[in-house]
């Protein structure tokens, strides 16, 4: 039974919260920066999110051959700009200059005006490379609407700003409940059963 996996990112707020996540199924999650130094992932797609997240967990796999090596790619949909955002979401506000996670979602919260549609949501694309190069892959998505403003305090970022359908952020949620929720932990959930439907 899958009990530790390497995540292969170079976030490390990313890894902090998929930590979280799969914590709550009892799997360790170590970030492979601690076994090995950092590395320069190949560089992404903007339209294969599979692609994108097999990338990183083959590369890094490289080294690590004998771990569980795990990879996500998230994406940002909104329905009042289809033409925008999506996998590219992370380049384009880093595009326009903004340094933190407040600065972002003030931008994001400026681009609507009254009347606007709202609907919004996160979409998290986890692949798995085992030991013996099986690969397993899932998604999950989590959020409905765009919130007013930032809400909740138990995380930070997108978490504030995107709700569920229960009318709450993510970050009004602590984990136990978010991961019922959020893209990430749907995606978790929706993993390990691919897994353990195998064994």
């Amino acid at each position: 039974m899958l009990k530790k996996m390497v995540v292969a990112s170079n976030n490390s707020a990313k890894t902090r919260e998929i930590q979280r996540v799969f914590a709550e199924f009892g799997i360790q999650v170590i970030n492979y920066r601690e076994l090995i130094s950092e590395k320069i992932f190949p560089t992404e797609t903007a339209t294969d999110q599979y692609q994108n997240a097999l990338a990183k967990a083959q590369f890094i796999r490289q080294f690590l051959p004998d771990s569980a090596i795990l990879a996500d790619d998230t994406a940002a949909y909104f329905k009042a700009f289809p033409n925008r955002f999506g996998l590219t979401i992370a380049r384009e506000l880093k595009s326009l200059g903004l340094k933190t996670i407040r600065e972002e979602d003030a931008y994001l919260l400026s681009l609507y005006h009254d009347n606007m549609d709202r609907h919004a949501y996160l979409e998290a694309l986890f692949v798995l490379v085992m030991p013996d190069g099986s690969v397993y892959h899932s998604i999950g998505r989590g959020g409905v609407t765009l919130a007013q403003s930032e809400r909740g305090a138990y995380s930070v970022g997108f978490d504030t700003l995107f709700e569920s359908e229960n009318g709450k952020t993510f970050a009004e949620m602590q984990m136990s409940e978010r991961v019922n929720y959020s893209h990430r932990g749907r995606a978790a959930k929706m993993l390990l059963e691919k897994i353990a439907n195998e064994d």
